[in-house]
């Protein structure tokens, strides 16, 4: 049986990209705890989730249950069975979210949220003084005075953009092109 498996194993590891996520998912039964991994990548425009493991976690009595035990595992697992480093994970699933973050931490995928904002941010760059006028106009119409004015043409209020909200540049051109529409 362990031929087939190693067979299964190298079968697995020639197809894979060099980089991919995984998926854990951990469960309990008759008091040992087992965790499941799965790759997760494309293949010839496909998804793949082949089963990487499923083992108990807990081996020895100072085993536990924490993200560090996880990394360790994914750590000796990867490259034994699959030829793989666990730096080359690009994204992490998992139900544990105390878990998958310090996880995702340990392992060095970024938070998706902040990758995210950071690609807005660098598109956006380009158009920063444009970006940077409506901003200074709409601080100006949150003032006393300019607020006065504004309410006597429309019930829209100014919205000023947040660094780490991508999303409040485009919430505040919206207002802008609403205001001048």
């Amino acid at each position: 049986m362990d031929g087939v498996a190693r067979a299964v194993e190298r079968g697995i590891a020639s197809e894979m990209p060099e980089r991919c996520g995984l998926i854990l998912d951990g469960w309990t039964h008759c008091s040992k705890h087992y965790v499941a991994v799965f790759a997760c990548y494309e293949l010839s425009g496909k998804s793949k989730t082949p089963l990487f493991s499923m083992t108990p976690l807990l081996n020895d009595e100072d085993d536990d249950l924490s993200a560090v035990a996880h990394r360790e595992f994914l750590a000796d697992m990867l490259p034994r069975d699959f030829g793989r480093q666990v730096h080359e994970c690009v994204f992490l699933v998992g139900d544990n979210c105390s878990v998958n973050r310090r996880l995702a931490t340990l392992v060095g995928v970024g938070c998706a949220s902040h990758q995210l904002n950071c690609a807005v941010q660098r598109e956006l760059q380009e158009h920063e003084n444009d970006l940077a006028a409506v901003q200074a106009l709409m601080i100006k119409l949150r003032t006393l005075t300019q607020s006065a004015k504004l309410r006597l043409k429309t019930d829209l209020r100014p919205v000023i953009r947040q660094d780490t909200r991508w999303s409040s540049t485009f919430s505040m051109l919206h207002r802008l092109t609403r205001a001048l529409g």
